[in-house]
C-alpha cells in the first residue's frame, strides 16, 4: 500500500457488481437472496463461491481464544453444514469446545489416543470403531470438520433421540427416573467389559451435568446431544430392548 502511494503513476480498476434485488416470491425467503447475492458476487469476481457464514466466524474466534496456529483451520463452511444436518452455529461451537480439548496438534488434527481421553474413553474394539467412522481418511487423525461432520450426522439420524430416550430406560434399572454411578457401569459394561471403575466415574461425571450425584433424564439426553458419539456405548443396551 506504501509503495502505492509513493508511486508517480498508479491504475486501479474499480468493477460494480451488479443490483440483486430479492424475488417477489422469495421476499421471506432471506437465505434464498443471500445465497444468490453470494453466487452474483463469485461469478463477478472470478472466485469460487464458497458457504462460509458468521458461525466460521464464532468458530474462528473460539479457536483464536484458544491459542491454536492457524485458527481459520478450523472454519468449516458452516451454511453447509447447516444445510446438510441442521446444525446451529451454537452447537458447532460446543462441538469445537470439544475437539480443542481434545488437544489437536499445530496442523489441527487429533490423533486417536488423544481423541480416547478426550471422548472419556479407553482403547478398545468399540473406540477404535467410533474414531474410524470419523476418521475417512484412515490416516489416524481427525480434523475439526471431520469430527464436526460425524458429530452432527449421529445427532440428526432420525432416531437419535429414540436411541436416547431407551439408553436412558435401560440403564434406569431401579426405575426412579435417574442413573446411579453402579447403574451407569453395569450398563457401559455391556459395550466395553473390562472399563475400570476410574473409567466410570469420568464418564459418570461427564453425565452428571449439575453435579448431584445422580444422572437425570435432561441430563442424560443433554450429555449425548453434546456428545453424540458416545450413544455408542448404549448399543448394547438398545439392542437388549429389541431397538
Amino acid at each position: 500500500m506504501f509503495r502505492m502511494f509513493t508511486q508517480f503513476h498508479n491504475f486501479m480498476e474499480i468493477e460494480y457488481l451488479p443490483i440483486v434485488s430479492p424475488l417477489d416470491c422469495n421476499k421471506d425467503d432471506p437465505a434464498e437472496f443471500a445465497q444468490r447475492t453470494s453466487n452474483a458476487m463469485a461469478t463477478c469476481l472470478n472466485v469460487v463461491q464458497t458457504f462460509h457464514s458468521y458461525g466460521d466466524v464464532m468458530l474462528l474466534v473460539r479457536a483464536s481464544q484458544s491459542k491454536q496456529e492457524k485458527p481459520s483451520r478450523f472454519t468449516v463452511e458452516m451454511a453447509r453444514v447447516k444445510s446438510l444436518f441442521h446444525t446451529s452455529s451454537g452447537e458447532a461451537v460446543d462441538f469445537l469446545d470439544k475437539f480443542l480439548s481434545m488437544n489437536p496438534d499445530s496442523s489441527g488434527r487429533v490423533k486417536f489416543h488423544n481423541f480416547m481421553r478426550g471422548m472419556k474413553l479407553r482403547a478398545c474394539s468399540l473406540s477404535e470403531e467410533v474414531f474410524g467412522f470419523i476418521d475417512v481418511e484412515k490416516i489416524g487423525s481427525i480434523t475439526f470438520k471431520q469430527f464436526l461432520y460425524g458429530s452432527s450426522y449421529v445427532m440428526n439420524l432420525p432416531v437419535f433421540l429414540q436411541a436416547c430416550q431407551v439408553a436412558f430406560t435401560e440403564c434406569d434399572t431401579e426405575q426412579d427416573n435417574q442413573i446411579s454411578e453402579q447403574e451407569l457401569g453395569d450398563a457401559v459394561r455391556l459395550a466395553v467389559p473390562d472399563i475400570d471403575e476410574d473409567e466410570i466415574h469420568e464418564l459418570f461425571t461427564l453425565f452428571d451435568t449439575d453435579g448431584d450425584g445422580s444422572i437425570s433424564k435432561p441430563n442424560f439426553v443433554s450429555c449425548l446431544k453434546k456428545n453424540p458419539l458416545l450413544i455408542a456405548l448404549f448399543s448394547p443396551c438398545c439392542t437388549r430392548s429389541g431397538h
